[in-house]
């Protein structure tokens, strides 16, 4: 027996409008999960510090390259504000804003693991380092997914770009559904980037 969705003459659609609303609101929800997941990573940093067992909070040299985190954090924060600034200003290309997100967030990954192979520690060297591997590797690792959702919003004005816009059916038009895509994705995008801002200031300014 197949699932379908119940079909009544006294269920009301859904009003047109709310597509875009819809992709609106799950950028913010998106932005409310990835709170709780890296709030995580904030509370294990303060919390092990401070009960600091056995005296465990660092074990042997524990510096990471700050020039390295630097350079980490710039590619991320660029791309995010030029493609903020894309999306909540008509007169820029919000496809090459977002073709920047993507390159910038690449070579950001890229670079994060190659600090992995340069750092003096390892993620057993105490509170510090366990904190530190497992903030900045899954931040990377949600940094891929995150740029997946932006390269299709790219792929979708370019697209649009050589064949201009379709008419397929909902109600609210793919040039509404596009844009909405456009500034949901860059509004999650400038919150996750300042998540990684906020672990450069933890992580490597504050430190050990």
């Amino acid at each position: 027996m197949e699932a379908s969705a119940p079909q009544s003459s006294l269920i009301e659609s859904e009003p047109p409008e709310w597509q875009p609303r819809v992709i609106w609101v799950g950028g913010r929800l998106l932005c409310g999960a990835i709170t709780f997941l890296f709030v995580s990573f904030v509370f294990a940093y303060f919390y092990l510090r401070a009960l600091n067992t056995n005296h465990a909070w660092t074990i042997g040299p524990v510096h990471p390259s700050k020039g390295l985190g630097v350079a980490i954090v710039a590619l991320y924060l660029v791309g995010g504000v030029i493609y903020r600034l894309a999306a909540k200003r008509p007169e820029v290309d919000e496809a090459v804003a977002g073709a920047i997100v993507v390159v910038f967030t690449l070579l950001a990954v890229a670079l994060q693991f190659f600090e992995y192979t340069t750092l003096d520690f390892g993620a057993a060297s105490g509170g510090y380092a366990s904190v530190f591997f497992g903030w900045t590797s899954v931040y990377a690792i949600v940094a891929l997914m995150g740029v997946y959702w932006v390269e299709v919003q790219v792929a979708n004005l370019w697209r649009i770009r050589r064949e201009g816009f379709r008419h397929i059916e909902v109600a609210a038009g793919e040039e509404a559904l596009v844009r909405a895509g456009v500034e949901s994705s860059s509004f999650y995008w400038a919150y996750f980037v300042a998540f990684g801002v906020l672990a450069y200031i933890i992580l490597y300014l504050i430190g050990p």
